[in-house]
């Protein structure tokens, strides 16, 4: 059984105008692909937590937390040039930010996986919001997968964060730079927004090398994505053994995606969500929460359907693709990062 949390608090953030790529049908739409899908039958749906102002504490700054809610007091505007707030903005926001914090506890407790469809996103706000010097904030308010994964932190558990949105989870890595026991592999687009992500960003004093950034070259597509599965990730969580997963599921990734330039099918998706589901069969993983980022287009519908026909485990799909490396230097740099800090070689 998934766990499914959406709330149509969320329509509470929104540009009157309609014209942002971060508008309410996104998470509406996705939401009625499922609920008409095969997998309904497998889905407990949940709305949202109350707000509390002491998980927000975990994980950003108290400057960042008054200066959204002062911003959000102005009513709707645009606090940098492709982030917006409304009133009810910082009402909608901490409620989801609660809700991954406690949905990792409930994961842990019933074993079973919980999936959030938060808006707004939060994957490239850090501590202070604006992080690792990207310009904005990326449509991000609070972090929702940094608020899943800091619950398994105080929960005691060991945290794997696998980003597979199109963008860097600049804010994400930001938050948890000094801390070794939260594995953050991020795969992104090189060269477009936030411009951060580098594969030498391998994280700061004490936890170096707990943060793997593999930036995709534009066009990579499900070769390339299962070959970095199969090379880079599995053996990355034999070393390191995680005992909780965040997913911060980015479906901009998807080919078609107007705001992308990478090529992932269902397939790669499908994919990600077999591996984790095997590594709670396992008894390995105990607590596993998906947190939805990104996706602009048909792939965020698409996409979505068949990662959780996966987990819930009614549809995996096989690949029929012969997997290959990403092309460019990525593998050759990545292999000097796993080398150095796991011991691992991937040539």
């Amino acid at each position: 059984m998934l766990n499914l949390v959406f709330d149509e608090v969320h329509r509470l953030h929104s540009d009157p105008s309609g014209r942002h790529p971060e508008h309410p049908r996104r998470v509406d739409d996705a939401f009625n692909v499922l609920k008409a899908s095969e997998a309904w039958s497998g889905i407990r749906v949940h709305g949202t937590f109350e707000g509390e102002f002491e998980k927000l504490k975990l994980i950003h700054s108290k400057h960042y937390i008054s200066l959204i809610e002062e911003e959000c007091g102005r009513g709707f505007h645009y606090i940098d040039s492709d982030t917006y707030v409304t009133g009810k903005t910082f009402q909608v926001a901490s409620r989801f930010i609660s809700t991954s914090y406690y949905a990792s506890i409930k994961s842990l407790e019933s074993g079973e996986p919980w999936l959030i469809m938060p808006r707004p996103p939060g994957h490239h706000a850090g501590r202070d919001g604006w992080a690792m010097g990207a310009p904005t904030l990326g449509f991000c308010i609070f972090n929702n997968s940094a608020a899943a994964a800091h619950a398994m932190l105080d929960s005691g558990l060991r945290v794997l964060i696998l980003d597979f949105d199109a963008h860097h989870g600049n804010g994400t890595q930001d938050i948890f730079w000094r801390e070794p026991k939260v594995l953050h592999v991020d795969l992104h687009q090189e060269g477009i927004y936030p411009g951060t992500g580098s594969v030498w960003d391998v994280g700061g004093i004490g936890a170096e090398g707990s943060k793997i950034n593999i930036p995709l070259p534009a066009f990579t597509g499900d070769p390339e994505y299962l070959w970095l599965l199969d090379n880079v990730v599995k053996p990355l969580i034999e070393v390191f053994k995680p005992e909780g997963v965040v997913v911060s599921a980015g479906f901009d990734s998807h080919v078609g995606d107007p705001l992308t330039m990478l090529e992932a099918t269902e397939i790669t998706y499908s994919t990600i969500a077999s591996m984790i589901m095997g590594l709670m069969h396992s008894g390995m993983v105990k607590s596993f929460v998906t947190v939805l980022e990104g996706g602009y287009g048909e792939g965020l519908n698409m996409g979505l359907k068949a990662y959780v026909e996966s987990i819930i485990g009614i549809k995996v799909l096989k690949p029929e693709v012969k997997l290959k490396p990403p092309r460019g230097r990525v593998v050759e740099e990545l292999n000097r990062v796993l080398r150095d800090y796991w011991g691992l070689s991937i040539l």
